[in-house]
This record gives structure tokens, sequence and C-alpha cells, in this order.
């Protein structure tokens, strides 16, 4: 059987060098490549996936897969980093299109089972994505961070539903009758805890739909929504939304001479960096990431010293942080 080694000598290329072209991952010329794809060709080489497989049993190298860049998933990879390296192992990030998900997570499957790690953590709030990664999960030990619980694999996921439903308790103690619910990108199990909660309580259920992902038409719909609200025959006394939307209601409230929380309250969801700057100060429900990314962490070992137990799903709940603006 052919080796890179072999492949080197005919090409008269590095083994590094021989290694990317075969993987299709760094740059390597054009010339190099031909004379690499004409050698595997003559040599009939073909990957040794027993050497792989012993490679990943030896590995102390963790793969993170993350579908977007938000700021909150920094805080789960320092933790999972953090954690890993109390083990004794590395860790590799890789990021995948949020636009195309699903067929940007099936072009990065190979080229991380090609790097043969121990485990896999994959943080997705996609049901697509949660759906692609089965063929990873047959192959290594892997851990979604997922918006829900994930029939049948090794899951963390913080309760939306419960929190935005606890919130909704909360404001009902404070008085509040007319609670509305601003809908946002991903917030349908918000909504779900939004819909039962009021339905418990016996409140109108009052939904403004949106999907928006552009964080600045999120804003900028959140004071269009709020001079909406003023202009309603009969208002909401509280608003539950995400941070980024509460943000534009309260400028909005704020310029047309509505008063928070006197008038209405305004709650939001995920405790951004800015949440406690704004004026008021903005009371919202906040996702322990750190505890998500450790869990998950922990989670990933237990599997990769027992890849034979049952699926375990681990449930995070949210946390109220009251402030100024309820």
């Amino acid at each position: 059987m052919a080796t890179l080694k072999e492949l080197s000598e005919l090409t008269g290329l590095s083994m590094n060098t021989v290694s990317r072209a075969i993987r299709g991952r760094g740059y390597v010329s054009a010339r190099a490549q031909k004379l690499v794809r004409d050698a595997v060709r003559k040599l009939d080489y073909h990957p040794n996936r027993a050497a792989q497989a012993l490679r990943r049993q030896d590995s102390r190298e963790i793969a993170v897969i993350v579908d977007s860049y938000d700021a909150l998933h920094l805080e789960k990879l320092a933790s999972i980093k953090e954690f890993t390296a109390q083990h004794g192992y590395g860790m590799r990030v890789s990021f995948i299109n949020e636009d195309y998900p699903s067929s940007s997570l099936r072009t990065l499957i190979p080229e991380v089972l090609e790097n043969a790690p121990a485990g896999v953590i994959l943080i997705t709030s996609s049901s697509e994505v949660v759906e692609r990664s089965r063929e990873l999960r047959r192959k290594l030990p892997c851990v979604l961070i997922a918006f829900d619980a994930v029939p049948g694999g090794d899951c963390v996921y913080v309760d939306r539903y419960q929190g935005v439903y606890d919130a909704i308790g909360y404001l009902y103690r404070k008085g509040r009758r007319r609670i509305a619910f601003c809908e946002t990108f991903h917030s349908e199990n918000r909504k779900r805890g939004y819909q039962q909660a009021v339905k418990d309580y016996g409140l109108p259920e009052i939904i403004i739909p949106g999907a928006l992902k552009n964080l600045v038409l999120i804003r900028n719909t959140g004071y269009l929504n709020g001079k909406m609200f003023a202009a309603m025959k009969n208002p909401p006394d509280a608003v539950q939304t995400s941070d980024y939307m509460a943000s534009g209601l309260l400028a909005g409230f704020s310029a047309i001479g509505i008063r928070v929380p006197q008038d209405v309250a305004v709650l939001g969801f995920d405790n951004r960096d800015f949440a406690a700057l704004l004026n008021p100060p903005l009371s919202t429900l906040a996702q322990p990431n750190y505890e998500v990314g450790k869990q998950a962490a922990d989670l990933l070992f237990r599997r990769m010293d027992h890849p034979d137990g049952e699926p375990e799903e681990i449930r995070i709940p949210m946390l109220l942080m009251v402030r100024q603006s309820t």
C-alpha cells in the first residue's frame, strides 16, 4: 500500500505539502496539486482509515463547530477551552455559514473527520444542523449545545420556554395584565413559553410578528413598535422581546413621552453587554453561557469514556436579571 512518504518522494514535494493537497486544506500551488493527483493515481494511494482511527484514539484535541459569530458564544467557547485544557486537550474551532447552515456543515464534516478529533461539540440554533449532525454523531462522540432537547443525542440546552414562561409570571405579579411579545429571529420556543403563560394567567395574547436577523433592523423595528404601541386603542402595559428589540423600544417610548416602567414595562432576553447601560437599565433573561460550555465539555468527556452509554440531555435554567425597566 502506498504511503505519504512514497508520494512525497515521487513528486519531490514535502510530506506536509502532499498531505495538504490530499486533504484540500491550506495553500497548495496548482502545479503541486497536479503532481500529487498524478502520483495518487500512479501509486493507487488510499488514506489509511485504520491509522486515522488509531490517531483519533490518541488524539488530544476536541473539535468545536459553531453556527454563527454571535458574541454569546464566546463565553461558551472560553468555558469549553478552560475545561478541555484541564484535561490536557486542545480545542479546534470551526464556523459554519449561518445563512446556509446545513450545506455548510455537510461540507465541513469530512474535514473534521480527517483531523480525527477525540470528540466534537456542536453549537447550533438550527434544526437543520441538528438533523445534519447525525452523520457526525454516528462516527464520533458528539455533544450538541442546542435550543431544545435533541432526541437520541447528547445535548445541553438553555430552557428558553420556561425562562419566558417564568418572566411572564413575574410581570403578572407586578400587576401587568396586557403583556405583548415581539417575535425576533429564532424566538419560536420563547413564543411558546409566552403563549402558555398568558393562557395560564388568563391574559390576552398580543404577538407582534417578526423574523429579522439584521441587528440594526431589529433595533429600528423596536423603535417603530414603540410608536405603534402608543397609537393602539388599548396598548400593552408590558413587552417581552430580545435585548436588541428592547433597546429600540426604549428609544421609541422615550421619543413620544411614554415612561418606562411607569406606563409600560420592558423585559429583554439574552442579557447582552449593553442591557445594563440602557436608559432605564433593562431587565432581561440571562443565559448562563459559561455553565453551558462547562456542562457540554463535561458531558463530552463522559461520553468519550463511556461511548455506549445512554444519551443524556442537560437542561440549564435561565436567570431573571431585574433592573429598572420593569
